[in-house]
């Protein structure tokens, strides 16, 4: 995680040495350079924890010294030390408010130490500060895609989370796309209470001319939440096409006074020939949205205000007032239920540079909150992909550069050959780097290349034997190639290595199930399917039941077998089965 900080900024650093060369005008001002020239020559040849005390007397002389203490923040980081760092950089920012270096670790620091909310307001303001700078928004984007990949692995773990894993990928492919609107149908039946699912469903309908089906999901919508903004918009356009246009606008003003801001956003599908006859009378606001449509205006303006109320800050959220919630004053700290209702209203109004570091503070106390961590996944894929945009069209061919863009492609968008593609450029300009080795192989394996994918893993670990992610693929690539052995020893030190990532269970108890290691598959198996891990075929029961009928337990057996031709049964049956059946993210 956060791999280009240890080399970030060397040459800036030698720089501000050579600014300290100037001729000192007294001897504490010589024994301060001394002692910061041989903290910094430490430094460079990775001593940190040797260079600490040098820095520390160094601090004693001159706290204010603006490179004193980014090299004490920056050493305290990479020895392990995240909270002294903070300090540190935060007095170094004080000191230099112009200077992207400090926010870059401080950013690395809070991340370190799990504050992903204020880790998230550095770096996005320092990508703000520094806009032409390639450095800050690859960092950025770095911790934007892990980030993602963190909460990915965790909604992959639960049912309802992989509902929501099905949703963003619904969101990343656009409405008129035909497996769209099978991953929305395939999250709600997954879990059928997410919220805005049924309107989502509504809303793709329509697009697809699905009147009937529209009518019966706005209804669900509605009967889940009656102020469902979306599921307002959807039955607005239903009495459009039968021409009663007093209950369409009727509904569009609502949202207006609701959500103004939801109606603008609702202007850029609403279809060109659905407008009112020019006798028909319509509000300002309206009037401007029809507009919009009939012109195909982007980015519509329409001047409306949501209508005031003096409700609490739950019934705003319950009604769905967006703009009256975001223009309170922030929440205090740990208030964490007032901050995920915060970045989830920022979100609903595409706001996702506000929405980041509020659903992040919000998730602090309540993790396992789907919809608040779905849509903080969807906030850190979009700010990441514009983000890497405007690197892209910045210029620049630095190998740190190929890699981020191959991040966005593998980790966010899914597409693995043209994540290989940039990796490969990576490669080229920095050989033999582990980092860009084990992505490589991890995109060729997504893409299928499954030789040079082994190749390219087991060349990342001739270089570092450490690398988790490079022994990952060489197990899937194993599993993939049905040599249960050979996957053994991997999946097992990841299991070890990362006690909390269920799925490497999972895959180990499968490993542990075909090689005849019983008691181990059963192990890993049976805990993760008795607390929700995902199994919408049936297939991880059926091999449980395998596993425990080969013990002599029958009725257990019995049992999971049966779970296991239920969940087959029902997955057959769904609407998506043909139109995506190896949809799974």
């Amino acid at each position: 995680m956060w791999r280009f900080a240890a080399a970030r900024h060397i040459s800036i650093g030698i720089l501000a040495i050579l600014v300290l060369s100037c001729v000192p005008r007294t001897f504490a001002e010589e024994n301060l350079k001394s002692l910061v020239q041989k903290a910094f020559d430490l430094h460079q040849r990775g001593q940190f924890s040797e260079a600490l005390p040098l820095l520390r007397r160094a601090y004693d002389l001159d706290p204010n010294d603006y490179f004193v203490n980014l090299l004490l923040g920056i050493d305290s980081l990479r020895t392990g030390e995240s909270k002294a760092a903070v300090r540190f950089l935060m007095r170094a920012s004080h000191l230099r408010p112009g200077e992207e270096i400090p926010l870059d670790y401080l950013g690395e620091a809070y991340a370190r130490q799990a504050e992903f909310g204020a880790a998230a307001d550095t770096y996005m303001k320092v990508v703000r500060l520094a806009s032409q700078s390639s450095d800050s928004a690859v960092a950025f984007v770095d911790f934007a895609v892990s980030r993602f990949s963190a909460m990915s692995a965790f909604l992959r773990s639960t049912q309802k989370g992989l509902a929501a894993e099905y949703r963003l990928r619904a969101w990343a492919t656009v409405q008129s796309d035909s497996s769209h609107r099978a991953l929305l149908q395939r999250a709600a039946d997954l879990d059928p209470s997410a919220p805005g699912i049924w309107s989502e469903l509504a809303l793709t309908a329509l697009e697809s001319g699905d009147t009937d089906a529209a009518e019966g999901y706005s209804k669900k919508a509605l009967q889940a939440n009656p102020d469902d903004l979306k599921a307002w918009i959807a039955q607005a356009q239903l009495s459009a096409r039968k021409g009663e246009w007093a209950g369409a606008t009727g509904r569009l003003g609502s949202v207006a006074q609701h959500s103004p801001r939801t109606l603008l956003l609702a202007a850029g599908s609403w279809p060109a020939q659905l407008i009112p006859p020019p006798s028909f009378p319509v509000s300002a606001s309206l009037r401007k949205f029809f507009s919009c449509v009939h012109d195909s205006v982007r980015n519509c303006e329409i001047e409306a205000k949501a209508q005031p109320s003096s409700k609490n800050a739950n019934e705003l959220f319950r009604e769905q007032r967006w703009e009256e919630i975001v223009n309170f004053s922030p929440p205090q700290p740990g208030q964490s239920e007032a901050w995920l209702h915060r970045g989830i209203a920022f979100a609903q109004l595409e706001n996702c540079s506000a929405a980041i570091p509020a659903l992040e503070r919000g998730l602090s106390k309540s993790p396992s909150d789907v919809y608040g961590m779905f849509l903080l996944s969807w906030c850190y894929s979009r700010e990441a992909g514009r983000t890497a945009n405007h690197v892209q069209q910045s210029g620049g061919d630095d190998a740190s550069i190929y890699l981020m863009r191959g991040d966005v492609r593998l980790r966010l968008q899914s597409k693995p050959d043209m994540a290989a593609a940039e990796y490969q450029l990576a490669l080229s300009k920095s050989p033999n780097d582990p980092a860009i080795l084990e992505r490589l192989a991890e995109a060729q394996f997504g893409a299928g290349n499954y030789d040079a994918a082994r190749e390219n893993a087991e060349a990342a670990l001739k270089v570092d034997p450490l690398r988790l992610e490079a022994k990952r693929t060489l197990a899937r690539i194993a599993m993939q190639d049905r040599d249960y052995s050979a996957a053994l020893p991997y999946l097992k030190e990841l299991a070890a290595r990362e006690p909390n990532d269920v799925s490497a269970r999972v895959e180990l108890g499968k490993a542990c199930a075909e090689s005849g290691a019983l008691v181990e598959a059963l192990e890993n198996l049976e805990p993760a399917l008795e607390h929700g891990y995902p199994d919408e075929k049936g297939s991880l029961h059926y091999l449980l039941g395998t596993v425990l009928k080969k013990m002599g337990l029958t009725s257990e057996a019995d049992h999971a077998l049966a779970t296991a031709a239920q969940l087959s049964a029902a997955f057959q049956q769904k609407s998506y089965h043909d139109q995506d059946p190896d949809a799974q993210p």
